[in-house]
């Protein structure tokens, strides 16, 4: 799995959560607790893929480039993704048993690579925010020492 993935969708929901409001990259990879460079590569895949703008200026930042209930976390990954696969596919070895191994593994595994890309195309950034924030919402705040 691709590991910009959670990066990418910490930027969209947090966009989201912004309704609008430009925020700089600075800022987001602060609350992620990545390096601005790191979070800026993700960034810019996002903005190629067209799910967020940069506004330049004085007031300037990243906004969402369009409806966050258009957006699904299938284009997230698919905006950051390297590969053609989400997962790994396991090369012919030598020997019979190892390429009927291999063979087993890769239908196995694209079976599970289908069944993921689907359930990511039923979820929008819409409603990974409403989850998200109902969490932060429900989960006590620790008291100050």
């Amino acid at each position: 799995m691709n590991s910009q993935l959670p990066i990418a969708l910490h930027i969209l929901g947090f966009l989201t959560a912004r309704d609008g409001e430009p925020l700089t990259s600075d800022v987001m990879a602060d609350t992620y607790g990545t390096s601005p460079v790191v979070l800026r590569r993700v960034l810019a895949k996002l903005q190629r893929a067209g799910l967020v703008d940069t506004k330049r200026g004085a007031n300037g930042g990243n906004v969402l480039a369009r409806d966050p209930r258009r957006i699904t976390l299938r284009q997230a990954y698919e905006s950051v993704s390297d590969a053609p696969q989400l997962l790994s596919r396991h090369p012919d070895g030598e020997g019979p048993v190892a390429r009927a191994l291999a063979t087993f593994m890769n239908e196995a595994m694209g079976d599970a690579e289908r069944a993921l890309l689907e359930r990511l195309e039923t979820i929008t950034v819409f409603e990974m925010d409403a989850q998200v924030r109902a969490k932060l919402s429900a989960t006590p705040s620790l008291p100050s020492p």
